[in-house]
Parts: C-alpha cells; structure tokens; sequence
C-alpha cells in the first residue's frame, strides 16, 4: 500500500508539473516552434536618388516627404527609410512579395520578388527616381540563395592555384574559382584557370558565399570567357563581339532607357548611359505590362498602360536578349515597365 500510494503521489506531481508548464506558456514537449517571423525573409536594403544618363547616381534625397517601404501583401509591415537611405523588413513571408515605395502616401513604384527560401536575407540597392524605382543590384544569402550572374572584366589575379582555390576581381566583384566546383569554358571549349586573365571579358554564374572579413565573394559555378573568338569555334554561344555592353544572344537581360520610337507591341529602344553602341529594337508583343499606381482607383488599365509606350516614354524591360553583333542587337521582353 505504501508503494502504491508513492506512485499515486509521484503520478499526481507529475500531473501538475505538466499543467503547470501548460499555463506558463510553455510545452511539456520541448520549446515551442520558432515565430514566422523567426523563419520569414529578411529585407536589408539601401535607396540611392535618381541618376541621369551615363552619370551615375547621387546620395539619397531627404529633403522631401520622407520614403516609406511596405509589403502589398501585408500593406501592414511597412518601415520609413532612414536618413542614410537604408531600411530593413524582418519576417516577410518565403516565395514570393512585392515591396511598395512611397511618398506621403502615394505609391511611388514597387519591386517583385520571388524564389525566396526560409531564412534568407536579401540585400538590395534600389534608384528612387521621378519616374520609379529601378533595382540596382540583388543579393541573396542564406538557405536557397538562387544563382547570380556576374558580367565584365578580370580586373585582378588575387589567387592563382591549379589544383587548389583561385581568387579573382571581376567587374569588382571578388570571385573564388574551385577545382570540381568551376567549369571554364570559351565557346564549346574547356579551359583552365590560367586562361582567366586580367583584362580578358568574363561571365560569371554561381552563388554568394557567407559575408568574411574581406566582405563578401561569390563562388564560380561557371566562368565563360568572351572576346574574340579562335579559329575553328562556332560562337554558338554568343561571345562575339556585342554592340551592348555585357550582353549575350539567347541570355537574360535588363535594359532602361528612352522609347526611339514604336508602340506597345514593338519599340525602339534608347539606351540609358553608354551601355550600348546602338539603339535596341524590343519586341514586347508577348510581355506583361506594369504603369504606376498598380492599384487603387488612379491605377490604369492594361490597354492605358500600353498606350504610354510611344517616343519620349521611360521604361525599364526585364527579357531576353534574342541576337547581338558588333552593330546591333535585339531583345524580346517578358515585362515592360512604365517609369512615366
């Protein structure tokens, strides 16, 4: 009897441990699961103002009604931009949002993004201008971090090692080159890593590496060197000479600049700055449209939209860069977006 009832004592406190626990909040099973927000996407980003044609672009404006960036998802999360034109969202949800900018209320252009993993930090420097906002650069760390592509010249030879970790700066950017993990190639052919040098046009896919005391590098999955081409190679793979700056035939491309002339259908394009020798000739049959407000009773529709594609429109063009030659070049776009 007496051992009975020293298991019915235990059994009972037990019992009350458990509720005990229960009314504090906690789990008799363990901690509790980490908040969404704990496992959302986080939004690191920098606004710079607006840049004229081929001049770069000057420090954030604070001198008129003060920017703020939201989630249309969730018009709820939203976050001024601090004096020094950087702001930070914490918790936004994986897959895909769109972050809203705007000025004493009234939205000033928005940015879509999508493939976003738990977990993962994106950074972003994005162009406040009159006409919208243009995203300048887009790094993605962390689970699921998806490829980027880097486009321009070895500028440096840091690290020089067959067998071992090379080190390069491309387009100022410090790139790592692994045996096993890095395919080099010029048209249909293999190269080697002492054929990236200085001076020579690369592009570079692969992946940011965790931030390190010289800041970031991004690991080369593949690095194809462009330039003249050699006798015998077919250039199937579009890296002869381009009239646009970094383009490729048959890869993505991001244009912004002035309609030459044309419609929605099919224009002319101007390009900003010196990035091209030529002007773009874009077929936009096929794309999506986006005109500022995106919504709300002032937002146009989708014909009003297209209608403001005539000469003197500002546009920026997401697609694909359908030919290239030394004199000309082509692009089919999959979104157009009206900046004015």
């Amino acid at each position: 009897m007496q051992s009975l009832s020293l298991r019915s004592s235990c059994a009972a406190l037990a019992v009350a441990a458990s509720l005990l626990i229960v009314a504090c909040g906690g789990s008799p099973a363990g901690p509790s699961a980490p908040s969404p927000a704990a496992r959302g996407v986080t939004v690191l980003g920098t606004v710079v103002g607006g840049s004229a044609a081929g001049s770069g672009v000057s420090a954030f404006d604070t001198s008129t009604t003060a920017l703020v960036v939201s989630v249309r998802e969730n018009p709820a999360v939203a976050v001024p931009v601090a004096a020094d034109g950087t702001f930070t969202l914490r918790g936004l949800p994986e897959g895909e949002f769109t972050l809203v900018f705007l000025r004493g209320g009234t939205e000033v252009g928005s940015l879509s993004f999508a493939g976003l993993a738990p977990n993962q930090e994106l950074r972003l420097t994005v162009a406040v201008e009159a006409s919208g906002v243009v995203l300048l650069e887009e790094r993605r760390n962390g689970i699921g971090h998806g490829d980027v592509e880097v486009q321009g010249e070895v500028e440096a030879v840091i690290v020089l090692d067959l067998a071992g970790e090379s080190r390069f700066t491309i387009a100022g950017r410090n790139v790592v080159v692994r045996p096993g993990e890095t395919a080099i190639r010029e048209g249909n052919r293999a190269r080697t890593v002492a054929e990236v040098l200085p001076g020579r046009q690369v592009h570079v896919k692969g992946v940011w590496l965790p931030a390190g005391p010289q800041g970031q590098s991004l690991l080369a999955h593949e690095i194809k060197l462009q330039g003249d081409l050699e006798d015998g190679d077919d250039g199937d793979d579009g890296s002869a000479d381009c009239a646009l700056s970094g383009g490729r035939a048959g890869e993505r491309i991001e244009l912004q600049g002035t309609v030459q002339s044309g419609s929605a259908a099919a224009f002319v394009l101007d390009v900003q700055g010196d990035r091209s020798r030529v002007p773009v000739p874009v077929d936009a049959a096929s794309a999506s449209f986006e005109c500022s407000p995106a919504s709300g009773p002032n937002a146009p529709t989708l014909e009003q939209c297209k209608a403001r594609i005539a000469a003197g429109a500002r546009v920026h063009v997401r697609g694909t860069l359908t030919s290239c030659s030394a004199t000309a070049a082509a692009a089919r776009a999959s979104v157009v977006r009206v900046q004015n």
